[in-house]
């Protein structure tokens, strides 16, 4: 399993529009019509990072990436090609694998999740979090977790209720620079991430950074 994850800092925003022009309609309106211009990078640089994988690896030009009845991504001329996005504050991920895969990364915001964790986790999970050291760091851990399950499934949102993690393996990582590290609860990370893969799925892990310029400079 692959894990590439590029950095919006810095991005110039003429860049940004540059390379939207080079993504086929209607995806192009789809990202033009976002109101935020974060969000509106977020994709772009998501869609150049597919683009770029799928010429490296499948020597794929151009591929349409398409979304499925619940919103999962694949691409029209390789609809084998197993991967996810995932996207947080200035990182932007993408995961792929052999077999399907969903991957979720969140910047660590203070916030308020009772809630949520109420609504969405199960009771084991809410007593995870509230006997925990760091009770933020555990609710991004089991949100992003089951988030990623949810996308490798291809389910919508609603299927975050009444989740059993039973067929799945996920591991969560902390993101610090230009490297990942397992899941420490006494760490203070910025960003979070899990990735979800079917038990069939290789654990061997490849990680690589980049900056979302370079690759949007490289985006035929």
């Amino acid at each position: 399993m692959t894990l590439v994850i590029a950095d919006l800092c810095g991005t110039p925003q003429e860049l940004i529009y540059s390379a939207l022009n080079k993504i086929p309609s209607p995806r192009r309106e789809e990202i033009f019509r976002l109101k935020g211009e974060l969000e509106r990078a977020q994709k772009v640089v998501g869609e150049a990072l597919v683009r770029r994988f799928a010429l490296e690896k499948f020597g794929v030009a151009c591929p349409v990436i398409l979304r499925g009845e619940k919103e999962k991504p694949y691409l029209k001329e390789v609809p084998d090609f197993c991967f996810n996005l995932s996207h947080s504050g200035e990182k932007v991920v993408l995961a792929v694998a052999e077999l399907p895969v969903g991957v979720d990364v969140e910047k660590v915001v203070p916030r308020e999740f009772s809630a949520v964790a109420a609504r969405c986790f199960s009771i084991e999970e809410q007593k995870k979090i509230a006997a925990s050291k760091a009770p933020l760091l555990e609710f991004y851990r089991v949100w992003t977790a089951r988030e990623s399950a949810v996308k490798r499934r291809g389910e919508g949102a609603a299927a975050m209720r009444g989740l059993r993690l039973a067929d799945e393996r996920v591991r969560s990582f902390s993101i610090e620079g230009e490297r990942i590290l397992p899941f420490a609860e006494c760490a203070a990370p910025e960003y979070l991430l899990s990735v979800c893969t079917s038990e069939g799925e290789s654990c061997a892990l490849t990680v690589s950074f980049c900056l979302a310029e370079e690759v949007l400079r490289g985006l035929k």
